[in-house]
């Protein structure tokens, strides 16, 4: 059946005003009601034409079983209608990607045919598949994009893995740079204000000693030495102010609690009888120890 070009020409114009205003979608109800002067055949016709020109995407909407019209969004990919979607649907989905049941959801692809498009789409190396930290979902994001953090877990993760062995180095190396530069600091003898300000050493300073060290294969960025020295404030090795400045604290001597017994400290302890002049009754060391 043939149509007035001019007619179908107007009607082109309002749907793509129409969607312009609805950025989200018009569902064919609401297209019906928003052009409802024109006859039923003709509006769907024209929308088929413009879903074929890839002016328009059609998708599931969420939560319903419904179907939504909107302006084709992304770049174009020489593929079916259905590549098409799909590309859309992962490119919008940028670096934090999006998971198959989503993709299945809103493209309203069978099973079977969205396992297809994907494989289309990863052999043409459009798409790739990512799993993320702590899931075996898969999700799938542009071919050319890295995921985010919150899906990789970042620097410090390999095969979803925490590499605790790396992160231990890295905050030992840190640590001892700190350790190292308070000593010179204080081996200065300037004003205690002046030695403790010099003391304190800014992130983008350790991160570009790791870099010009060697230390580090990968590039660390300055938010990623952040993440090891905050572990090591954590463990009281360090400590940090507001302006993401560090410093080493002082070593500990460490003991074990057995060593803060009073008796073992006591220098009248061969002495101590009960019943005697000195004994555990009346000791005043016991008294404080137990904050009694």
């Amino acid at each position: 059946m043939s149509y007035d070009k001019n007619l179908e020409s107007q009607l082109e114009k309002q749907i793509i005003d129409l969607l312009k205003d609805r950025r989200d979608g018009v569902s064919s109800d609401d297209l019906s009601k928003s052009t409802q002067e024109v006859d039923g055949l003709l509006r769907g016709h024209v929308v088929n034409k413009m879903l074929a020109a890839n002016t328009i995407e059609m998708l599931q909407s969420k939560g319903s079983g419904t179907f939504l019209l909107r302006l084709k969004r992304g770049a174009q990919i020489d593929g079916s209608q259905e590549e098409q979607l799909v590309h859309s649907l992962i490119e919008e989905a940028d670096k934090m990607g999006i998971w198959i049941r989503d993709i299945r959801d809103r493209s309203g692809l069978t099973d079977t045919q969205l396992r297809k498009v994907l494989k289309t789409l990863e052999t043409r190396r459009l798409v790739k598949s990512v799993k993320a930290v702590g899931t075996t979902k898969k999700c799938y994001m542009l071919f050319n994009l890295e995921g985010d953090e919150s899906l990789t877990g970042g620097t410090f993760y390999s095969d979803q893995q925490l590499d605790s062995q790396f992160v231990q180095t890295l905050a030992q190396v840190c640590i001892k740079y700190l350790q190292a530069k308070r000593r010179q600091v204080e081996e200065s003898k300037t004003d205690p204000v002046a030695q403790r300000e010099a003391s304190f050493v800014k992130s983008e300073d350790l991160a570009k000693y790791i870099m010009e060290k060697g230390i580090c294969k990968i590039n660390l960025g300055v938010g990623d030495v952040e993440s090891i020295l905050d572990v090591a404030v954590l463990d009281g090795d360090l400590e940090k102010r507001i302006d993401h400045t560090y410093r080493a604290l002082k070593i500990r001597k460490k003991s074990t609690a057995l060593a803060t017994v009073p008796c073992l400290q006591c220098p009248v302890r061969f002495e101590c009888r009960t019943g005697n002049v000195i004994s555990p009754e009346n000791c005043e060391y016991f008294k404080t120890y137990f904050d009694l």
